[in-house]
């Protein structure tokens, strides 16, 4: 399953998308940056891992920008389905364990965001969806195994944790949290012991090859700084609550059922663990469903209820055919609906539908309308704006040496060829990596600037230009503007403080 998948996202060498065209901008500047020696956190401001910018880079020398996130996506799959493949046959009965299995390749490979309808096909959040596989294996081995497997299961572990670690601090805490609850199983403690380690060895190397520790936990820092450690109003906090309602009502169904059965004070503590830390990773997160937290503790559930053997009459709750079906129906809108997702992808690129990208080198990314008008309309929208400001910029004199952009993606450096700013942060969210009393200064991100580029919006600069504009003012003398952008240029120089 997991190379048959693989081989579809690869099949056509591009990347269709229906919507968030802009988000795959933000994405794109960090690989772009990758591509020219820069590393992520150490070179430039980011909150995500580095694995979220170097296997796309891999994927671009591969194969061109068009291949870049496939590639990365299939090769994800590649490497975490010999680990999927010894933690749920060490753990599952055989159908909990193909279900499961088939859920979690899917969830990687449909290229849309969780919760989204399979229209909406977008690669740039693949990051989450990776986390998310990685914690949802890494839950299940709260399960004791089958025949003992202490050297596999700490490797494994240890793989899955580095993952999500270095794909998303947020998913490397609940990872490590995990994993100190499974100290407390004397069953399994020498496995977690282990796992543990190998992180803390792996972060060491990864340390010594990379040296971006410092600046991925400060930007995460930022980003709690800037979102709040949980995020938004009481009427967002509410929206996730009934956004994945039916699957917390699914889990406390089953997970009932599994401690009437067998009463236990660890697997309550698990279930109360996989509930809220889940609730917390998305809320963190640009979805509104899709806590697959809560999969990975239904499946446990189901798995001790199987491995009672009783000889309970099949008036009981909790018969074993019944358990399969709960799992079934729980998983199986999701199989279906990411089996679409993907098809939709396949055939869509094959076929070279959608218009491409107006950045010399990315022909195969592409914006198709499929039922999803006004996602379309809105994307084409965007790139006319992408177009814009790459015509104003290629009529500079003299041309720009670098850019800065504020408020938006920066497409500009890399449809010009040029070098991205050392020290810029790409992915400037309001509320989300910034905020009002958490960014970078301005003279560390913009220092060395030649041009700096600022979004308008109808209500002027937007809220991150509204940060930076005093220093703009200061250090840079307007000298363009367009419908949609102002540009400025180096006054004099700035040093760092």
């Amino acid at each position: 399953m997991a190379v048959l998948a693989a081989l579809l996202l690869v099949l056509s060498d591009r990347t269709v998308a229906t919507r968030s065209v802009e988000e795959f901008f933000y994405l794109f500047d960090g690989v772009n940056r990758v591509l020219w020696g820069q590393a992520p956190s150490r070179d430039f401001v980011t909150s995500l891992g580095p694995l979220v910018y170097y296997l796309p880079a891999w994927g671009q020398w591969i194969g061109g920008w068009g291949a870049a996130l496939p590639l990365s996506s299939a090769v994800m799959i590649l490497l975490l389905a010999p680990v999927m493949a010894h933690v749920l046959t060490s753990r599952l009965h055989p159908v909990l364990a193909l279900l499961m299995g088939g859920f979690l390749i899917l969830v990687l490979a449909a290229p849309m965001n969780l919760g989204e309808a399979m229209t909406a096909l977008s690669f740039h959040q693949y990051h989450n969806r990776v986390g998310w596989v990685a914690l949802a294996l890494l839950l299940v081995l709260v399960l004791s195994p089958r025949h003992p497997v202490a050297g596999r299961d700490a490797a494994a572990a240890a793989l899955l944790a580095f993952v999500m670690t270095y794909v998303r601090l947020t998913y490397g805490l609940v990872a490590v949290a995990f994993l100190v609850f499974m100290l407390t199983d004397a069953r399994q403690r020498g496995w977690a012991a282990g796992a543990l380690a190998g992180l803390a060895v792996a972060a060491l190397a990864m340390e010594l090859v990379w040296g971006g520790t410092a600046g991925y936990v400060q930007a995460t820092r930022m980003a709690f700084g800037a979102g709040g450690v949980l995020r938004g109003s009481w009427g967002d906090i509410i929206d996730h609550v009934l956004a994945n309602f039916t699957d917390y009502v699914l889990l406390g169904l089953i997970a009932g059922l599994s401690l009437w059965r067998t009463p236990s004070l660890r697997y309550a503590i698990f279930f109360a663990f996989c509930a809220l830390g889940g609730f917390w990773l998305i809320n963190q997160n640009d979805q509104r469903w899709g806590i697959l937290a809560l999969h990975a503790a239904a499946v446990v559930a189901a798995e001790r209820i199987l491995r009672e053997d009783d000889g309970l009459s099949s008036a009981t709750w909790a018969t074993p055919a019944g358990v399969r079906l709960f799992f079934l129906a729980m998983v199986l809108p999701t199989l279906l609906h990411n089996t679409v997702a993907l098809g939709l992808h396949v055939s869509a690129a094959v076929g070279g539908a959608g218009r491409p990208m107006p950045v010399a080198g990315m022909e195969d990314v592409r914006l198709a309308e499929l039922w999803t008008g006004g996602d379309f309309g809105g994307g084409n929208a965007y790139l006319a704006m992408v177009e814009e400001g790459i015509d104003a910029l290629a009529d500079l004199e003299p041309a720009p040496e670098n850019i800065a952009v504020l408020g938006a993606a920066d497409p500009f450096s890399l449809a010009l060829n040029l070098r991205p700013l050392a020290g810029m942060m790409p992915t400037m969210l309001w509320l989300n990596t910034v905020g009002p009393t958490a960014h970078p200064p301005a003279a560390r991100i913009l220092v060395g600037a030649d041009v700096v580029v600022l979004r308008k919006i109808p209500e002027g600069a937007g809220p991150v230009g509204e940060l930076y504009l005093p220093f703009l003012a200061q250090n840079y003398t307007q000298i363009s503007e367009t419908e949609h952008w102002r540009f400025y240029r180096h006054a004099r120089p700035t040093a760092a403080p």
